[in-house]
């Protein structure tokens, strides 16, 4: 056990064990950990030099090993340093071509030595992502199976969720959290997956068992450029993984030839049915809209039935879909699903509804930041709105695709008879910069309204409403922070709604 990892109270290996799959060197050095940021190393670790985007991971070598790292692996883009080893203060520094490659690969090796990772979901797609990740968790639990999740609202065991930065965490940490996750007893970890992952090689050797691909629309060009480029960043996660279940959306023009290019494919939708050129289908019929949820009837490969839910929207009967798919391919019967899916609860601002029963007024808090997310959160109020108005209030974000700014505009205007505009995260733009981005797509400018401060925006709504107005509030969903400049600032919809909704019912009791 001297050059393979222990995993008893600390873990640790050799680095010549460690690269043993790609390198032949002979050091004895031992390592406890893996570290990208020298400000957190820890003594004994492997500190990893990456030259990124912004940051240069080998401007810090030496801070790292003046805080105890073990040994060094070092980026290099010449191909002939490959392998190199240079020793400073008797502290090997590994030079590895193209290392972001290989490093997840490296941090898979570290923290699942005898490669035993199982029971991993990917999730993928502009829209629906986090939703999915959550109800398929939620649906493994509520099975007497404990899972975990990782993605936009946080990462670890469902229901105790850790925040996270970003929807896919860095190569090492994505190893360490699923290796963590797994020791609490996690027997399915659903992640979602974004195209900046992909792309950047930071899930690249996660075993993935299924990948879940939910829609492609507008969304990141200001990173990849073309729809096209956009796609193929997703399409990684079906080519490049050894999946047993590929779960494609067949009511999306790219779910669509993906389809016909992986016929072992499992499709769901609207469209879906048994004459694909696939192995399984799920197809929705006949969705009734009711003011507490939705009610939905299916066909598919394991037989008919119908689902029951507290959402709103036919994405979110696609997401349930899903979410179906995902548990009829491990297993499950129709019956189990229906008892189960009927049990779910509302994904925290994901079209989370917060009531007031003195104006008769509702309020949707979602995450809709593009304009295919905000086209379908309108569409799904539409459905479900027995009188009143539906109010949109919506931002950009700084710094961000500008070209999706009238495009939102224009279908805030079409989706709902008033429209509120406010900041979502400026940056370092002018608030009011964006705001006439915004108006640009607008018929009628004049008719819109315009609160910079969210707070604000949603207290004068309260005041103004009307009975049985449904009020959106669009763009931060989950999120409790604004950033302005390079400065972020605390907020959340969601606390903001929670404390007038508290306010509300302590004023009807006195």
């Amino acid at each position: 056990m001297a050059n393979k990892i222990v995993q008893q109270e600390e873990q640790h290996c050799t680095v010549t064990w460690l690269l043993s799959p790609w390198f032949d060197i002979s050091l004895t050095h031992h390592i406890v950990g893996m570290n990208l940021d020298s400000r957190y190393l820890k003594k004994g670790e492997l500190f990893v030099a990456l030259q990124g985007a912004v940051t240069d991971g080998r401007a810090f070598i030496n801070t790292a090993i003046d805080a105890g790292a073990s040994a060094v692996l070092s980026e290099t883009m010449d191909s002939t340093l490959n392998g190199h080893i240079d020793f400073q203060s008797n502290i090997p520094i590994i030079h590895i071509f193209e290392l972001n490659k290989l490093l997840n690969a490296i941090a898979m090796r570290f923290y699942f030595p005898d490669a035993n990772l199982h029971g991993v979901t990917a999730v993928t797609g502009t829209n629906g992502k986090t939703t999915i990740a959550s109800l398929l968790a939620n649906s493994y639990m509520l099975l007497g199976l404990q899972s975990a999740q990782m993605g936009t609202i946080g990462n670890g065991l469902y229901g105790q969720l850790e925040v996270s930065l970003n929807t896919t965490l860095d190569a090492i940490s994505v190893c360490h959290k699923l290796q963590q996750y797994q020791a609490q007893g996690a027997q399915h970890t659903i992640m979602e997956v974004s195209s900046h992952g992909l792309l950047q090689g930071r899930v690249a050797a996660i075993p993935y068992t299924t990948a879940i691909f939910t829609n492609l629309t507008r969304d990141h060009l200001d990173y990849h450029g073309t729809m096209e480029a956009y796609a193929a960043a997703k399409k990684m996660l079906f080519e490049n993984f050894p999946l047993k279940h590929r779960i494609i959306n067949a009511d999306d023009l790219t779910g669509q030839s993906w389809l016909i290019e992986y016929q072992d494919a499992i499709a769901y939708g609207f469209h879906a049915s048994a004459n694909l050129p696939c192995k399984s289908y799920f197809k929705i019929e006949k969705v009734q809209y009711l003011a507490q949820g939705l009610v939905f009837e299916f066909e598919s490969s394991w037989g008919k039935g119908t689902i029951q839910t507290p959402f709103y929207g036919d994405f979110n009967v696609m997401n349930i879909a899903a979410v179906s798919c995902a548990l009829f391919a491990d297993g499950f019967t129709v019956d189990k699903i229906q008892e189960v899916l009927a049990k779910l609860t509302v994904v925290p601002g994901r079209m989370e509804q917060y009531s007031f029963k003195k104006q008769q007024v509702t309020f949707v808090v979602d995450y809709a930041h593009t304009p295919d997310a905000l086209d379908n959160a309108l569409k799904a109020l539409q459905c479900h709105k027995q009188q009143g108005r539906i109010i949109a209030v919506f931002g950009c974000g700084g710094d961000r695709d500008k070209g999706k700014r009238p495009e939102m505009a224009k279908i805030a205007e079409q989706g709902a008879d008033l429209v509120v505009i406010v900041d979502d995260n400026p940056r370092s733009e002018n608030a009011q910069a964006i705001v006439e981005d915004i108006k640009a797509g607008l018929i009628s400018p004049e008719n819109a309204i315009v609160i910079h401060d969210r707070k604000q925006a949603i207290t004068h709504l309260l005041a103004a409403s009307q009975a049985n107005d449904i009020i959106l509030l669009a763009g931060k969903g989950h999120e409790d922070y604004q950033i302005f400049g390079d400065k972020k600032v605390h907020y959340s919809d969601r606390e903001c709604l929670s404390e007038l909704l508290s306010l509300n019912n302590n004023m009807q009791e006195l």
